[in-house]
């Protein structure tokens, strides 16, 4: 084999021209070196068939939202679009992969799974590996977007079949049948008092309003639920049930997505005084 001629380096000034995070940063981003070399043999290399796809935790306090919709939602739209779906996929975490046993990672398996074959780190993932080179077949990088912004609201215009999609893979992964709707009303009414930022993202008298409904609608199913005693599964299972959601805004509210078609979401704002 000879000596390898260099062809051209997309990493300028210490980043690449890929975003592998929502707030693509310096440290965010990526770019391959081309250069002219002839193939190793696949004896001496491991060649990997399936598709691999390249992404970078954004790392901020644990908000399931930005998992949902920015972290993981990201490498699904990127395969589709590309026509490269591959049900047995690697997603490789860049820099920032969560430890066993903490929310992050939770919340990767939950969701991941759902449409891929697996999720791990990058450096762990191809440490594996006896040989210092690998071949992927297919590697998708980047693509995360923001999505929780009035400025960034265009990204998601033509996408919405997706969404729908990205979000039905996951409940039928955790057990939901998407085909029956509910056969009666049933109101949910969130209780979120042991949010961080209570005084802010939390249905103060929500004593009140529990009143208010059981007396208005005394014949419709009411259930008050805190959904930080529900395991992922079971938060999947409770939403399809439900037909009218009264939720607080926040990291809360990016579930409703995953309620049934037809349902209604009532959700609280929060923008009504100076400190919010």
């Amino acid at each position: 084999m000879g000596e390898a001629v260099f062809i051209y380096e997309f990493n300028i000034n210490n980043h690449g021209f890929v975003g592998l995070v929502a707030r693509a940063s310096v440290h965010g981003s990526w770019g391959p070196t081309i250069v002219e070399e002839w193939l190793p043999s696949a004896n001496k290399v491991p060649y990997l068939e399936h598709v691999h796809v390249l992404f970078m935790h954004l790392y901020v306090s644990f908000n399931p939202g930005h998992i949902i919709w920015e972290d993981i939602a990201s490498t699904y739209f990127a395969v589709v679009r590309f026509n490269a779906y591959d049900r047995n996929a690697v997603l490789l975490e860049y820099r920032h992969y969560p430890n066993k046993g903490d929310k992050f990672y939770q919340m990767y398996e939950n969701l991941v799974r759902a449409f891929a074959g697996k999720v791990d780190s990058l450096d762990h993932y191809t440490n594996n590996f006896s040989s210092s080179l690998v071949c992927f077949q297919t590697l998708v990088v980047g693509g995360a977007k923001l999505v929780f912004s009035i400025d960034n609201e265009s990204y998601t215009h033509g996408k919405e079949r997706l969404v729908y999609d990205y979000r039905t893979v996951i409940l039928q992964y955790h057990g939901v049948n998407v085909f029956r709707l509910p056969s009666h009303h049933r109101i949910v009414l969130v209780n979120k008092t042991r949010a961080l930022r209570r005084s802010l993202r939390a249905i103060t008298n929500l004593i009140e309003v529990k009143h208010f409904i059981y007396l208005t609608y005394p014949k419709i199913q009411l259930d008050v639920i805190d959904w930080s005693k529900y395991t992922f599964t079971q938060q999947m299972h409770e939403l399809y049930k439900t037909t009218i959601l009264i939720t607080p805004c926040g990291d809360i509210s990016t579930i409703i997505p995953f309620l049934s078609e037809g349902t209604h979401a009532i959700i609280m704002d929060f923008y009504v005084n100076k400190q919010a």
